[in-house]
């Protein structure tokens, strides 16, 4: 049996890197990785390069839920926060990453892939942006408790958030985007918008 070996093009080396290099940037844009324990970093790129790679067959919003859904499962099943250790010498143990941190990864990986960055190439991206959910941070999911009260979210924190609970979360952003901006922004969107707005009032309030 004859075998042959594919060998990349210097573009589509160079191609490879840059969304390695992406990825990279991505992870340390969600300011998460020192939540895990060690060398948890390489093995959430690899599964995102996985993920991203097959973007491009993406073309339906069912689709992209899916895949989301898988990635989230993957990491909450096999990613470890790290331990912890607070000033007054209590130490917190390594446990499973919950559902809305892995969310919250990949929602801000993506967005950062495909919005920020127009990636795999820019139709696809243009078509998958309005599939994309809104990533949510503590202080978004603080301020979407307080605006909508009579949710029955009950998590304070990222680290609580269940799969039902991100599911209602991203069902009250998109009732925010509809009441706030007209249905005029994306979820993907939305939360470049609250970020700035909740920082720049915690900067006013530190003044």
């Amino acid at each position: 049996m004859i075998t042959t070996t594919y060998k990349l093009t210097h573009q589509e080396f160079a191609l490879t890197k840059k969304h390695e290099n992406i990825i990279d940037m991505a992870l340390t844009f969600t300011a998460m990785m020192r939540l895990f324990e060690r060398n948890s970093k390489p093995r959430i790129a690899k599964k995102l390069s996985e993920l991203f790679g097959n973007l491009d067959t993406t073309t339906s919003h069912e689709q992209y839920k899916s895949i989301h859904h898988e990635f989230c499962l993957w990491f909450a099943k096999s990613i470890q926060t790290a331990e912890k250790t607070f000033k007054n010498g209590r130490t917190k143990s390594k446990q499973l990453a919950s559902y809305g941190q892995a969310a919250k990864i990949l929602d801000i990986s993506i967005k950062v892939f495909v919005y920020y960055c127009g990636q795999p190439n820019p139709t696809t991206a243009e078509n998958l942006i309005p599939f994309l959910n809104g990533a949510i941070d503590n202080p978004i999911l603080a301020y979407l408790k307080t605006k909508y009260p009579n949710t029955k979210i009950t998590s304070s924190t990222i680290e609580q958030i269940n799969e039902s609970a991100y599911r209602d979360l991203q069902k009250l952003i998109a009732l925010d985007v509809l009441k706030s901006f007209d249905n005029e922004i994306y979820p993907v969107q939305y939360d470049d918008i609250l970020w700035n707005k909740l920082n720049r009032y915690r900067e006013l309030e530190s003044l």
